[in-house]
């Protein structure tokens, strides 16, 4: 059975439409990616782990507001154009930004639809397009949604968003991930350690991810800066990357790694000791906010510093498996810090983290629950 992803990054890999193809190709599925390479850099067609991956190159930039819809346009067909030429048994779209174009291709060859939203998309675009864009995405999303044979979606809360939008068939794969990719031997850790310059005893504080301005990095670099028993190891690339890179420069206990391959974030997650995700709570996309980080966080038993908004607030709540702030004040996160200082406070929280992970957000769970829809969707 053949499955064509379509996606609108370069794939480099995208963790989770990875993880999701991996597990297809396990159960003795052939996964295709059709992607939008904007830049162009990647490989005109590559094998990644079994998945073959086949870019498409239209040159653009993130964040160019309403006039992408013209580049989105160009990228819709030109992978149509390839996909009409494909045996295809299911149409897997990742984002609403793929829905239309999967909607297409599912029509003319017949094929079963699935839409994975990572995201509530027209939340996510917050202002950066027009108001009459996003009321046309959203008509569509609502349309659309009532044609897919089976929706996809990281948690409860978007879960019951899109129920409520139309959505026929929905079931939660979350961002959860393989416990095994992050354990490491305490040796390799310590020698990594020893390598960036952090002492045995110091606090480590990671953030591996996007370097915007809403995930609230700035008040972090200022809270860490002048504690010599904590250090901060950041790793990406976005708009604030100067900044941070500045910051790294100035003060030995900040560690700038630069972009991480996705491959390699897990061995940064399990080196630390907590995981820090900030994210402006007046974003629309708050609200259903299950990301990454958490997941990582708790799969490698770390204890989690955020905010009280989404999925990841209500989890670590009712879990206890991290602290919430009031605010992204410096104060307010230089106070979650000098908690964690305390060791068996932080065991605690820790060994929190791992339970919840060990007992249920993990993939062997998702990955599971994905094999039987797919199976059954196809049956």
């Amino acid at each position: 059975m053949q499955i064509l992803m379509l996606l609108t990054n370069a794939f480099d890999p995208d963790p989770r439409v990875y993880q999701e193809a991996k597990v297809l190709i396990e159960k003795g599925y052939k996964v295709s990616i059709l992607c939008w390479d904007r830049d162009p850099k990647a490989p005109f067609q590559e094998n990644i782990d079994g998945i073959y991956v086949e870019r498409i190159y239209v040159k653009s930039t993130h964040g160019r507001g309403s006039t992408q819809i013209i580049f989105l346009l160009l990228f819709w067909i030109k992978a149509l154009i390839k996909a009409l030429s494909k045996k295809i048994d299911i149409t897997y779209c990742h984002d609403f930004d793929t829905l239309p174009l999967g909607y297409t291709i599912s029509r003319l060859k017949k094929t079963k639809l699935v839409y994975d939203a990572h995201e509530s998309y027209v939340d996510m675009l917050a202002n950066n397009v027009s108001p009459l864009i996003k009321k046309i995405i959203s008509v569509a999303e609502n349309y659309l949604l009532k044609k897919v044979d089976l929706t996809i979606t990281v948690g409860d809360i978007l879960k019951e968003s899109l129920i409520k939008k139309g959505a026929l068939q929905v079931m939660v794969v979350g961002n959860w991930k393989q416990l095994t990719d992050f354990q490491f031997s305490a040796k390799v850790l310590e020698e990594e350690k020893t390598k960036l310059g952090i002492p045995k005893d110091a606090l480590v504080v990671s953030y591996i991810a996007h370097l915007n301005p809403e995930r609230k990095i700035e008040p972090l670099l200022r809270s860490i800066e002048n504690e010599e028993d904590v250090f901060l190891v950041v790793g990406g690339r976005g708009p604030i990357e100067k900044i941070v890179r500045n910051s790294a420069q100035k003060h030995k206990n900040i560690i700038f790694l630069g972009f991480v391959h996705p491959l390699k974030v897990p061995f940064y997650v399990a080196l630390s000791d907590v995981v820090y995700y900030g994210f402006d709570k007046n974003n629309p996309n708050a609200q259903y906010s299950a990301p990454n980080k958490l997941f990582e966080a708790l799969a490698a038993g770390k204890a989690i510093i955020t905010g009280d908004f989404g999925e990841i607030g209500h989890i670590v709540k009712k879990y206890n498996c991290g602290l919430i702030l009031k605010d992204y004040s410096i104060e307010e996160i230089k106070k979650a810090i000098n908690i964690l200082k305390n060791k068996n406070y932080l065991i605690e929280i820790q060994n929190n983290s791992l339970k919840i992970a060990e007992k249920k957000y993990n993939w062997q769970i998702a990955k599971e629950n994905l094999i039987k829809a797919i199976d059954k969707l196809l049956n």
